[in-house]
């Protein structure tokens, strides 16, 4: 037994390994099924999906383009030319250009005078030879001067400063920005710049150049960079997308989430029960699961996860239960002999058993989930504790309130006997596989299966609750279900006038370890159908089990409910029929509740009623006994 369940992890953990290494070394999926309709982990809610881009083929980018798409550290950013002034003048003051920081004009920003209106300003300026801004004086009675010498007498003045009102107007040339210059190559600097401006900026350069020094020489302060000198070398920076991301990035855990759902479910009702003084009962169910999570670059995902539940229903732990009172050894009791003492019997799958100590507790609470999992457009895999997979696959009459006639979560009769979901395995560890929806844009019919193993069935918790058999000779005694095989089937289509049908079908086989006679292999089978049409859904479901018993001891169950919801108001109405072999009881019981939804805040009323027969003992022999009761109730509940 151990042996086997070792054996099914380790195979899960090389499963999961296997498709992370798939998933680090492959940046993009190549999954035929990556086109269907996005999934949770493909899409997320309010963010948009970003991928390194490779780098482009430089040979089919144009020079312009090349020039735009190259990237430019702040070192290599070229000063805005600025107009030299004598000592002890004072800059005029302008308002800061939105592309100009520190002085610096950044590339990719335009400048804020346009190229060729400049240039044609410019152009008829230094044709017309005139010196006249010369001597234009300032407030203070100073005269702008420039560095004089022999070639810049004969020149005009390259701009007009006022002290009243301040203006510069500067060259077209001397805001073009350009790429990895040499400060050498004068040519490839004023390259694109009318020929009267590129002859007077290089011989300008020069002479600016010159005067920097003798006044570096006077002052022994160090001059400033000249505008036409290039800046350090630096290392070249690469292309975006260029380098490789990181097997972090690649493994994911730069895009992290974690998800919290579940619900909060609360009810009282007036009750009455046959046999029993109770006039009121409350329950209350609460169901929490939370997952963390990695999504790669391949749209892999894979995490963890925990669910918890908890509870207060005390007419029951579990499903089934004690019924009726038929103890073992008496004729029409079902019994099995172990170890020379006869005991009383249980079924796998319904749990009820006629005889011994009751087993129902108040309240509960059980880590019902705690799972590693991998989903990806193959499909999803789930290795821990979990339900299998002819329980995810089981579908029965809907409801919108907690109680219903069948599968119901809450009972506030204690009577409830009925149950289509098949829970051969129940939460105990497994590995588990569910495919993605195939086939529904070839055929028209969506198809998903299931297959899910696990080494037993031993798991307690809220609605499912098998443990190893006790020793005590009044306990009662279930066949021991190892080595669990479980398929789903599931089958939709959605036709033009808006109906919707889905199909499924459940099987689960195990074999039986005891060795008793009376025990046989676990097989259980299960069929559901589901019909929605607007605001209406139409459910029902059947399922039948051996008990894993080798005579007669079957457990068979259906329902069908309807439900309306036009609006925040809703209407459930429901029915559901148990036989149960083993112990002899024959349960019908139907749910009628209106619901309305306030706000995240569902509210419900309505009524439930259960009537069945269980065993009991008479002077003749083993009888029927009728058991009824009616609940008359309000709930309230959250889901998130």
């Amino acid at each position: 037994m151990a042996s086997a369940k070792v054996l099914g992890l380790i195979s899960a953990g090389s499963v999961l390994a296997a498709m992370s290494i798939v998933a680090v070394a492959g940046p993009t999926s190549k999954s035929p099924f990556a086109n269907k309709k996005p999934k949770a982990w493909e899409t997320q809610a309010g963010e948009t999906q970003t991928t390194a881009q490779p780098a482009q083929n430089l040979k089919q980018l144009s020079p312009n383009q090349w020039q735009q798409n190259s990237y430019q550290s702040q070192h290599n950013q070229i000063s805005q030319y600025q107009i030299p002034l004598t000592n002890g003048q004072i800059a005029p003051q302008t308002a800061q250009q939105p592309n100009l920081a520190g002085g610096n004009y950044y590339p990719g920003k335009k400048p804020a005078v346009q190229m060729q209106k400049a240039q044609k300003a410019q152009g008829a300026q230094y044709a017309q030879g005139t010196q006249s801004a010369q001597g234009t004086q300032s407030a203070q009675g100073q005269q702008l001067q420039y560095p004089q010498t022999a070639s810049l007498k004969t020149r005009p003045p390259i701009a007009n400063v006022q002290a009243t009102n301040a203006t510069i107007q500067v060259p077209a040339w001397a805001n073009k920005t350009y790429q990895q210059r040499n400060p050498i190559d004068y040519k490839s600097v004023y390259e694109g710049t009318p020929w009267y401006a590129q002859k007077h900026a290089q011989e300008f350069a020069q002479e600016y150049a010159q005067q920097q020094k003798t006044q570096y020489a006077a002052n022994q302060s160090a001059p400033q960079q000249p505008v036409y000198a290039a800046p350090p070398t630096s290392k070249p920076i690469p292309l975006r997308g260029s380098s490789k991301p990181s097997w972090m990035q690649r493994l994911g855990f730069g895009n992290l989430q974690t998800t919290l759902s579940g619900h909060a479910k609360v009810g009282v009702a007036a009750m009455d029960r046959s046999g029993a003084d109770v006039t009121a009962e409350s329950v209350a169910d609460f169901d929490v699961r939370g997952e963390m999570s990695a999504i790669t670059e391949s749209g892999l995902e894979y995490g963890a996860g925990l669910r918890v539940r908890a509870q207060r229903d005390r007419y029951r732990r579990g499903f089934g239960g004690l019924v009726g009172d038929c103890p073992a050894g008496i004729v029409d009791c079902t019994s099995v002999i172990v170890g020379g003492n006869t005991r009383p019997v249980k079924g796998h799958t319904s749990q009820f058993y006629t005889g011994g100590p009751d087993s129902r507790r108040e309240s509960q609470l059980a880590l019902e989930g705690a799972y590693l999992f991998l989903r990806s457009a193959y499909g999803d895999l789930v290795v821990g504790r979990d339900d299998g997979s002819a329980y995810l696959f089981s579908i029965g009459a809907p409801s919108l309130v907690a109680v219903n006639a069948s599968n119901s979560t809450l009972d506030y009769t204690g009577l409830d006997s009925v149950k289509t979901v098949n829970d051969a395995s129940g939460f105990a560890e497994k590995i588990a596989y569910t495919s993605p929806r195939l086939l529904g844009d070839t055929v028209g019919v969506g198809v998903q299966v299931g297959l899910s193993y696990a080494p037993n069935a031993r798991a307690c918790g809220v609605d499912y609750c098998v443990k190893s058999n006790l020793t005590g000779i009044t306990e009662p005694f279930a066949p021991e279900i190892e080595n669990i095989f479980e398929i789903g089937l599931a089958l939709d289509r959605k036709f033009a006038n808006g109906l919707s049908a889905e199909l499924t079908g459940t099987y689960a086989h195990g074999s039986e370890d005891s060795g008793l006679a009376a025990f046989d292999s676990l097989n259980s089978y299960g069929l559901g159908l589901e019909l929605k049409y607007e605001d209406f859904t139409f459910g029902t479901s059947i399922l039948k089990s051996n008990n894993g018993f080798a005579g007669q001891g079957d457990y068979i169950a259906y329902d069908a409910g309807l439900t309306w919801k036009p609006s925040k108001i809703g209407v459930t109405a429901s029915y559901g029929h148990a036989d149960d072999d083993i112990a002899h009881i024959t349960s019908d019981q139907g749910v009628f509740a209106l619901s309305y939804d306030l706000g995240k805040l569902q509210l419900g009323t309505g009524v439930q009623y259960i009537k069945r027969d269980v065993p009991a003992l008479s002077p003749g022999g083993r009888i029927k006994r009728k058991e009824d009761a009616t609940a008359l109730f309000i709930e309230a509940g959250v889901e998130f």
